[in-house]
């Protein structure tokens, strides 16, 4: 027969206690549970995502800039000011983390892009790290939408969405007329995602695609979203399927590739 402490060994009781801000100890074959002497709402800040979490990975050097920096259109000033704004983070082994953050500067989730342009998230790897998180369902929304908070942009400005939070990130220095935000992934698209958008000016800037269906698709979206919220004038913005070749469509490109690759930006200024 094990002992009791062959079980406690082999149950990791104390990993389990100490994610509850507890200290499981045997004493004299009797088991003793007494809370640590570390401030629990500190773990908790570290369980779940909270802005201390954001702060202590924040990061203001990525690689995605370089391309704009060394073709002149951004400068290394752009990549930290840009940086600072969307609190974008870094992984010890430096890839780039990207925090969904609400209107109310709540932290809801964060996409980790690996180098192989496949995506973890951030709830993902908590759960797998806390055992008293399992049953936690994370909520999504849109990335770049705690700019809403900042009082410098006025209900009149208007909001711009693209896809990836690469390039709602290099955007907004290029265009920052604008509040950029990124939908991050097709898959949490929900009509409810742009109820804080109330009031608001919103063009959707969809990548193209060979056969128009990203457009179409986020045409009907857009007219989902204003039936049911009917004071958001949203639009789909033709810019790609107007303009881009059939080559870069069958590549998919969004709008930075678009730019990238010769546009002129008063282009998109005119639009």
């Amino acid at each position: 027969m094990k002992t009791l402490e062959e079980l406690l060994e082999r149950c990791s009781f104390k990993t389990v206690g100490r994610s509850m801000n507890l200290d499981v100890s045997l004493i004299n074959g009797e088991l003793y549970i007494s809370p640590l002497t570390t401030d629990i709402n500190h773990h908790l800040d570290f369980a779940l995502p909270s802005m201390k979490m954001v702060e202590a990975c924040r990061a203001d050097d990525f690689d995605f800039f370089q391309p704009f920096i060394s073709a002149g259109k951004l400068t290394a000033e752009n990549m930290h000011h840009a940086a600072e704004r969307y609190y974008l983070g870094k992984t010890r082994s430096g890839r780039p983390i990207y925090w969904m953050i609400d209107e109310t500067l709540d932290p809801q989730d964060a996409r980790i892009v690996n180098p192989d342009n496949s995506d973890t998230w951030m709830s993902t790897l908590l759960k797998a790290r806390e055992p008293f998180i399992q049953y936690w369902c994370p909520t999504h929304c849109l990335f770049g939408l705690h700019q809403l908070s900042t009082v410098n942009y006025q209900l009149s400005t208007n909001i711009s969405i693209v896809e990836s939070e690469q390039a709602a990130v290099v955007l907004s220095e290029l265009f920052p007329e604008s509040i950029w935000m990124a939908y991050a992934t097709v898959a949490h698209l929900q009509v409810d995602l742009f109820a804080p958008l109330e009031g608001r000016t919103v063009t959707l800037f969809p990548c193209t695609d060979p056969y128009m269906s990203n457009y179409l698709f986020f045409s009907d979206l857009a007219a989902a979203v204003h039936k049911q919220y009917p004071s958001i004038h949203i639009t789909v913005d033709p810019i790609l399927e107007d303009n881009a070749t059939d080559e870069q469509k069958s590549r998919c490109i969004d709008l930075v590739d678009f730019l990238f690759e010769g546009q002129p930006l008063q282009k998109v200024q005119e639009v």
